[in-house]
């Protein structure tokens, strides 16, 4: 019995003394050319390990293997795949034989992956044995252990590179701290770490509920937790490998620095006005460039909006689709902002305005929206249909509600050139006019309901550009309205009490009472086409038409000056419906600035029309009928102007008879006519005939 114990005893230490020094005699390097070969023909791919390479048992298996390389694909730049500096493997031995794998130690120091997508779509990573033909003809499960149950697993200072030359984007992490822990295929793989992405701090919280699963190309689940520089993302999602990669299930992203975040995934934003900052939540369903976002509500800038998503991000820019609903669709932000003015209307800003955000993204949406802001214009209840197509936005709105009216809309910004375009038109009826010039013109001196109309084209890069450059047509009717601040109809009462002549200093008296801000001009419609050459508005036709007064006119507004001058021709009525009674047409001139804008008598026009009238009385004068019933005009001014005028009356029927002293005394008649004739246009008294012969003594008097 001693000595069986004696035995036993020392064949204990003999199999201690061989786990201790066996690994010592045994020589692992000239196994080194027969594990490269077995990795290389296990991966599809050449498979190099460095001279340094050792091999235990006590106290627990392991390998150390250093300069470990997994050569990349034929056709990608990179030399690698993956390298290695140092893999640290513990695996326990008495699971190996019911074909379970324990590792409880796995430790990859400074590995550096390098992943890249060609332009084919190919990639790099698909690993496929060599004798891939002599693993199907091999039973299930053969070569696959049952079960793997990880310890120590760690990646220290790792670092990874993912490139896509399809999409043209790449992707950078360094300082890869991660540690997974894995009980078993069965239950969740857990990972955890912090590493630098694109540069930007990041952490990460990672469950894959069943890593079995998906190893068996089933579904599985996964829950994420993600944060990089000042962005937070979640999600639970499901999984699925069989065909690529596919996920679905709720997330969250919460991007309050939008252009940091979009520089993370690979797509530069423009510096331009907007695109601050992003957070969404929905349920998702996508893929390795794509995905759709249902349920979503989405915070962009100041916009809230809800509904479905379809993001691609697969091309040289992501592209957007969907249909969104609003509250309020604020452009403000993306909208070059008004100069500013102390008051009045203010001067075209000189800045240059900044449209390359169109380019960031391709986009189609239809948004429906209860209101629409852009810089100090308000629209109701609309809908719009835009379109970004490579920095050409296109904005259909079929359903347009601005102030009080209804109507549609076009309008088209194109920033693909250095100097972006525009174009729209709009077309709109029973419009409030005041709450809408107010806005747009700094004025709410205009009253009334009706429609406009707009059609214009303009090139750019500051507002004071467009303005020189706008070309179009358009036109507005309104009806049962007023123009604040004036009373014409008093006004030309107040000229027509002025029966005595033309009083400039009266007539001034005259307009300051009939202006201020108690004193409107009530009209039951008032009317204009216009179009616009060069950003110069000539409106050829003014029509107003209200109580004891009737207007015409016309004029031009000069858009990049923004000054006024128009050229009215009111007439005034003693009676309410201007039958009977007393008519008076006052000219009146409007100019000014839109700032400043100015209303007054034209004294100008006045005191032409009131020669106009004084010439008539001349021409008429002395006009009467002969004996014989037939009319007689021996009115000189008049043979005056009809000889200016080519209309002179032909003092002789038979030419040839004429003589030399006939002709003498035809141009003494002439003469005389034409002194006859001023006189009479002038107002001036013939000159007796004694006072005529001093005259002619003393040419010097």
């Amino acid at each position: 019995m001693g000595r069986i114990l004696f035995f036993l005893v020392a064949l204990v230490a003999v199999a201690i003394a061989v786990l201790l020094f066996l690994p010592g005699l045994i020589p692992v390097a000239a196994f080194k050319d027969r594990i490269e070969t077995q990795a290389s023909n296990s991966l599809g791919r050449e498979v190099t390990i460095g001279d340094n390479l050792s091999f235990r048992i006590f106290p627990r298996t392991a390998f150390h293997v250093e300069n470990l390389v997994i050569a990349n694909a034929e056709g990608f730049e990179d030399d690698y795949l993956v390298r290695v500096d140092e893999a640290d493997i513990g695996v326990k031995l008495i699971p190996l034989l019911s074909d379970t794998v324990e590792i409880d130690r796995f430790v990859l120091t400074r590995p550096d992956i390098r992943l890249a997508r060609s332009r084919s779509g190919a990639v790099n990573w698909n690993l496929a044995s060599r004798d891939a033909a002599a693993d199907e003809d091999a039973p299930a499960g053969a070569s696959a252990p049952r079960e793997l149950k990880l310890g120590d697993v760690r990646i220290v200072e790792g670092a990874a590179r993912y490139a896509d030359a399809a999409a043209g984007k790449s992707y950078a992490a360094e300082d890869i701290n991660l540690t997974v822990v894995l009980k078993s295929l069965a239950e969740p793989l857990e990972a955890r770490g912090d590493m630098t992405f694109q540069g930007e701090p990041a952490k990460v919280d990672m469950v894959l509920t069943s890593l079995a699963k998906i190893l068996n190309k089933q579904p599985g689940d996964l829950k994420l937790n993600l944060e990089i520089g000042d962005t937070v993302a979640g999600a639970d999602l499901t999984l699925n490998t069989t065909d690529g990669v596919r996920y679905a299930g709720p997330i969250t992203l919460n991007a309050p620095d939008l252009p940091a975040f979009a520089a993370l995934v690979g797509t530069e934003l423009a510096d331009a006005p907007g695109f601050d900052r992003l957070s969404v939540k929905g349920d998702i369903d996508g893929g390795d460039t794509a995905l759709r976002l249902e349920n979503a509500s989405i915070n962009f800038d100041d916009i809230a909006a809800q509904g479905a998503v379809n993001l691609n991000w697969a091309g040289a820019r992501p592209r957007a689709t969907g249909v969104l609903s609003t509250d309020k669709l604020d452009l403000r932000p993306y909208m070059p902002p008004p100069a500013e003015s102390a008051e009045g209307f203010p001067a075209w800003s000189e800045a240059p305005m900044d449209f390359s955000s169109l380019r960031n993204m391709d986009a189609e949406f239809d948004i429906s929206t209860n209101a629409i802001f852009i810089n100090d214009l308000e629209f109701g209840e609309s809908r719009i249909k835009l379109t970004v197509d490579n920095g050409r936005m296109t904005a259909e709105i079929p359903e347009l509600s601005m102030y009080g009216g209804q109507g549609s809309g076009r309008m088209v910004v194109n920033a693909r050139g250095a100097t972006p375009s525009f174009a729209g038109n709009f077309d709109v009826g029973s419009v409030q006019a005041q709450p809408l010039t107010a806005d747009l013109m700094k004025h709410d001196n205009l009253l009334g309901l009706g429609s406009f109309k707009l059609n214009f084209e303009a090139t750019g890069s500051s507002q004071a550009a467009i303005m020189n450059s706008i070309d179009g047509s358009g036109g507005f009717d309104l009806a049962d309205g007023a123009l604040k601040g004036v009373n014409i109809a008093a006004m030309i009462r107040a000229v027509g009490e002025f029966q005595d002549g033309f009083n400039p200093a009266a007539l001034q008296r005259a307009v300051s009472q009939a202006r201020g801000p108690t004193e409107q001009t009530d009209f039951s419609e008032f009317l204009s086409d216009f179009s616009i050459t060069n950003g110069l508005v000539n409106a050829p036709t003014i029509n107003l038409k209200g109580p004891y007064l009737t207007m015409t006119g016309k004029g031009t507004v000069n858009l990049a000056a923004q000054t006024i001058d128009l050229r009215l021709s009111p007439r005034g009525t003693t009676t309410l419906d201007g039958e009977g009674g007393r008519t008076i047409t006052v000219p009146v001139r409007v100019g000014g600035t839109f700032s400043q804008p100015s209303i007054s008598i034209d004294g100008e026009a006045l005191a032409r029309a009131g020669l106009q009238r004084t010439l008539g009385d001349v021409l008429n004068r002395n006009r009467g009928e002969s004996e014989d019933g037939e009319a007689t005009d021996d009115n000189p001014a008049r043979s005056i102007l009809e000889g200016v005028l080519g209309g002179q009356r032909q003092r002789q029927e038979d030419s040839d008879s004429e003589t030399t002293d006939s002709t003498n005394d035809e141009a003494s008649v002439e003469e005389t006519v034409i002194n006859e004739g001023l006189n009479a246009l002038f107002g001036r008294k013939k000159k007796p005939a004694e006072e005529t012969e001093k005259a002619e003594e003393n040419p010097e008097q």
